[in-house]
């Protein structure tokens, strides 16, 4: 059992480094030789646009709060500690997109 609940934090971490990764290099691509004004301004308009990676970024930050919320419930232990993880890397997710 400890072995399904560790991959769960795992793989959410991997999706989110992923998902970062993504958006980066798309940002980059679209604002390449522009100044940092314009480039703080695309970055603050890219999610208005993209309906789809909205989407996707919602999801990815929202489903480890609700097994955070969970696992609450629960009162497990193990649950607790891996959803209380995932839950900071998306925080972690949120202030390396828009800060960085």
């Amino acid at each position: 059992m400890k072995k399904i609940t560790l991959k769960i934090p795992l793989i959410h971490i991997l999706s989110i480094i992923l998902f970062y990764i993504l958006i980066k290099v798309s940002m980059e691509t679209e604002i390449q030789g522009k100044n940092e004004f314009a480039e703080l301004l695309y970055g603050m308009t890219f999610f208005m646009r993209h309906d789809i990676i909205t989407l996707v970024f919602g999801v990815v930050l929202i489903i480890p709060f609700l097994l955070l919320i969970l696992s609450l419930f629960k009162k497990r232990r193990d649950f607790i500690i891996g959803a209380s993880f995932a839950s900071l890397t998306s925080i972690l997710l949120i202030i390396m997109i828009f800060y960085f």
